[in-house]
């Protein structure tokens, strides 16, 4: 059976730009442009050339967090939301987000992203590597169980998928004066959290319910 793994689609910004004077240019996005699959998803990440254009403007920018806050159309992969706002779940997609940040390399990326979505507890539908290039975002899949709060749900799937990838996954190695240590993002752990897409011709994507 085909994934429809279904979440919201945001065009950027997903926060307020504002000029040297400290006006408001552009108001950040908060209504979803339209709801999409996760295999759809996975075709824009490969395929859509303005996606590949944009992020190479990321990664070329002196701020990459500027840059992708301000550049790049973004999803909710834990499910559709009529705003921006966990209190506005519409339906969970029965999907988690983990992300593992500050990688040594792009080629340290490549490696994870294949370890993750080859992992059997995990079993990720997608892995991708991150705007910054530095990075691994996994969509993981989880069961709902019957009557459950879905909120709940889901903030406790995701803190165990974090949880497990940290331990399996980690580093116990303290990284250098003023550097950040690689890891798992436990920053978001919130419903609505958003995930930025960018281009990855290598991104993995599971077809079928395996």
């Amino acid at each position: 059976m085909t994934n429809d793994f279904r979440m919201s689609y945001f065009m950027p910004p997903i926060a307020p730009i504002k000029d040297e004077h400290g006006q408001l240019v552009t108001p950040p996005t908060l209504i979803p442009c339209c709801e999409v699959s996760v295999e759809q998803v996975f075709q824009m990440i490969t395929c859509n050339e303005n996606l590949k254009v944009l992020t190479e403007q990321v990664r070329n920018s002196e701020d990459i967090r500027t840059a992708k806050a301000s550049l790049l159309p973004y999803v909710t992969p834990c499910g559709t939301f009529s705003r921006r706002s966990s209190k506005c779940l519409i339906d969970p997609s029965l999907l988690t987000v983990v992300d593992i940040d500050y990688l040594t390399s792009y080629q340290e990326a490549v490696e994870m992203r294949k370890t993750l979505f080859n992992d059997l507890l995990l079993h990720p539908v997608l892995t991708f590597i991150s705007p910054s290039g530095r990075g691994v975002k996994a969509f993981i899949p989880y069961n709902h169980l019957p009557m459950a709060d879905d909120a709940n749900c889901i903030t406790e799937k995701m803190k165990l998928a974090m949880l497990y990838t940290v331990m399996i996954y980690g580093t116990e190695t303290p990284p250098p004066f003023g550097e950040k240590k690689k890891g798992v993002d436990f920053s978001g752990k919130d419903i609505v959290r958003s995930c930025f897409l960018c281009h990855d011709p290598g991104a993995l994507f599971r077809a079928t319910n395996e």
